[in-house]
């Protein structure tokens, strides 16, 4: 399985880079509204013991390659490939624990030791590796200029997950505990958020909302994640003149 997950991996990167060079050698540059660093927060937009700490849950996405097919003028299909690592912060201090078909939550430290032991923090943390399919509009070819607005979906493929526990045992030792699970606690191998974008210049803000649950079907409740962010844009166009361009005459000699 893992062999065919790097294979996958391996040719996105390859067709990504493909993509970037088409791009490139286009007459008219597009401005893609994709390339970004991503910082938000998640909810797990659940009332019960799935519930989390808001403010301490993140999502951090390096949205590292973009490629626009132009429609009409700057209004475009944008595509890429990107990474994004959530955490969710559970709102009480519970351990995930993964049995054959389910994952639970349980009360009194059931993995630790020494029973007396506190609880700081409880984490669920996943990474993605990220395609999106996005309708996409801007008003200029240069992202420093532009107001570009998009909206679309965004495939994930999972790479990791992992459970963590953060406290103090009963001696006052600090301790992290790091724990996998061979079923990765029964979340989803594939990701689907619908996204909304919207950017002026090097500053945008984001938002998501997972249209496929956190866990498999009936392994726990259906959870279905969103998050709200602000994002840093990437200009893939900052050596393009065509906005700047001085005019010529008939002869070559540039007039103002």
């Amino acid at each position: 399985m893992k062999k065919v997950i790097l294979s996958g991996v391996m040719a996105i990167v390859m067709l990504s880079s493909t993509m970037v060079f088409a791009q490139e050698s286009t007459d008219k540059p597009m401005n893609a509204n994709w390339g970004a660093f991503d910082f938000g927060f998640v909810s797990t937009n659940s009332s019960d013991e799935w519930s989390n700490k808001v403010f301490q849950s993140t999502s951090i996405g390096l949205n590292l390659i973009e490629y626009k097919w132009p429609v009409f003028k700057q209004l475009g299909i944008t595509t890429g490939l990107g990474f994004n690592f959530r955490t969710i912060t559970l709102q009480n201090q519970y351990t995930m624990v993964s049995t054959d078909s389910t994952i639970t939550l349980e009360s009194g430290y059931p993995t630790l030791y020494d029973t007396l032991a506190s609880i700081k923090y409880s984490t669920f943390n996943q990474s993605f590796l990220q395609i999106p399919v996005l309708l996409d509009f801007s008003t200029k070819t240069r992202q420093a200029k532009a107001l570009s607005i998009s909206a679309g979906v965004i495939g994930g493929l999972r790479m990791y997950a992992n459970h963590q526990l953060q406290g103090k045992y009963s001696n006052g030792d600090k301790f992290t505990n790091q724990m996998r699970d061979d079923k990765k606690f029964h979340s989803n191998l594939l990701n689907l958020d619908a996204t909304l974008r919207v950017g002026y210049g090097a500053i945008g803000v984001f938002g998501t909302y997972s249209l496929t649950s956190l866990f498999h079907k009936d392994a726990a409740p259906k959870i279905n994640p969103f998050c709200v962010g602000i994002s840093f844009n990437i200009d893939y166009n900052e050596d393009s003149d065509e906005d700047d361009e001085i005019p010529t005459t008939e002869s070559g000699i540039r007039r103002r």
